[in-house]
């Protein structure tokens, strides 16, 4: 199955969550937000919200700094 990944085609196998996907990603979802489609998906959501072919989808870390 093919999504767009932040701008970019990637394909996916297996479990299709976005639990599934950022685990894939080897990223923390405790450190993340979530959009498919234009829409932000709450954490709860992550284990049981299935991605689609041809979602788009973006991952923004959340960052620390400043001043």
């Amino acid at each position: 199955m093919n999504i767009i990944l932040n701008g970019e085609q990637e394909q996916l196998s297996g479990e299709k969550t976005i639990a599934a996907l950022l685990e894939g990603l080897e990223l923390n979802p405790d450190i993340v937000t979530v959009n498919v489609n234009g829409d932000v998906i709450s954490k709860d959501e992550f284990a049981t919200f299935s991605l689609n072919e041809g979602d788009e989808v973006d991952v923004l870390m959340f960052m620390g700094g400043g001043f």
